[in-house]
């Protein structure tokens, strides 16, 4: 479970207030059951005092009856609802009510999570992602075809293009339905894409042909298997290493945002190359993505750069790195958003 220790006890503490505001309006209906009802409170403690009655006569008698102590509980049970109903009240009313009635409000459910901790801890996964609201949209379930041409063979592929992002989108679901463990079927595309068992991925090609969507669909497998994701623009990345690093920013914002970029199994770097580039975003790229590489967490870039333009900006040190630890996905097509 990706999610770190401050996290994680936030969302405890989110559970304790559940049983805290919880047992608050029980009391409070119960106080208000007793003011409606005043015999019920000596009812409603007449339990104690039965169990105590039933334990003080099997001392005498050498016998403790769990029938008649039983039969006794239920008779005030019975007396009590009968009490609540008549007066208006559900018979559950002096009840304690739970948010989450499988786990009681405690996020497990015999040492497993329950179902609502699960959503919880999903639910700040994609606040942190940057991709929240996208993932509705862009996913493998909704990836279409249609825009891209099943007519034309391409140069080099022996395919269209449309039966060659098959075979892309075939890998990327492997891909992220391992997480990373590849295991592609053989065909002319697969076996291009799975030479090398790498964490990273990068997709090349012009605006439009579907790298940002792809990026976006294999996070959406990650967020929803309770994995950290985070997307971040080329631009949006190096601003905020410039904020940290160069102007020694102390904004929560940026230090938390530039621990994600280093902490977080799956980064998405879109539209590298967009970016204002210079000696400290080629050193600080080639620190992320050592950095990211040793650990072996995941990275994932999209660009409209070669590998030899890439080597033109960032330097032949960073480019290497690259083609020893990242797919290289080459797209192919025209501009999809154009046909929208």
């Amino acid at each position: 479970m990706a999610i770190d220790n401050s996290s994680y006890n936030a969302i405890m503490r989110e559970y304790e207030n559940i049983r805290a505001n919880n047992r608050a309006a029980q009391v409070r209906r119960i106080e208000e059951v007793y003011e409606k009802i005043p015999e019920m409170k000596e009812l409603n403690n007449s339990t104690g005092s039965v169990a105590v009655s039933r334990y003080k006569e099997s001392l005498k008698s050498g016998r403790l009856s769990i029938n008649d102590l039983k039969n006794d509980i239920d008779s005030i049970k019975n007396k009590k609802e009968e009490l609540l109903l008549s007066a208006g009240f559900p018979k559950d009313y002096m009840e304690i009510t739970y948010d989450c009635k499988d786990c009681k409000d405690t996020g497990y459910i015999d040492g497993k999570k329950c179902h609502c901790l699960q959503l919880k801890i999903r639910k700040l996964l994609y606040a942190q992602s940057n991709l929240e609201n996208i993932l509705s949209k862009e996913n493998f379930e909704n990836f279409s075809f249609d825009y891209y041409d099943n007519k034309t063979i391409l140069p080099g592929q022996n395919m269209t293009n449309a039966a060659y992002m098959e075979g892309v989108k075939r890998f990327c679901e492997k891909f992220a339905d391992k997480y990373f463990k590849i295991n592609a079927s053989k065909n002319a595309v697969d076996t291009a894409l799975e030479e090398n068992d790498r964490r990273n991925i990068i997709f090349s090609g012009n605006t439009g042909v579907g790298k940002t969507y792809l990026s976006n669909c294999i996070a959406k497998v990650l967020l929803d298997r309770y994995y950290s994701a985070i997307y971040l623009s080329a631009k949006e990345l190096f601003e905020a290493l410039v904020k940290v690093k160069l102007e020694k920013s102390e904004d929560q914002k940026y230090l938390l945002l530039i621990e994600e970029v280093y902490e977080s199994d799956m980064l998405i770097i879109d539209d590298l190359g967009t970016e204002l580039s210079n000696h400290f975003t080629t050193t600080e790229f080639f620190h992320i993505i050592n950095r990211r590489v040793n650990t072996e967490k995941s990275t994932i870039i999209s660009t409209n750069l070669s590998l030899d333009e890439m080597r033109d900006i960032y330097s032949e040190r960073v480019t290497s790195r690259i083609r020893k630890s990242f797919m290289y996905i080459r797209l192919f097509g025209n501009d999809i958003r154009a046909k929208l």
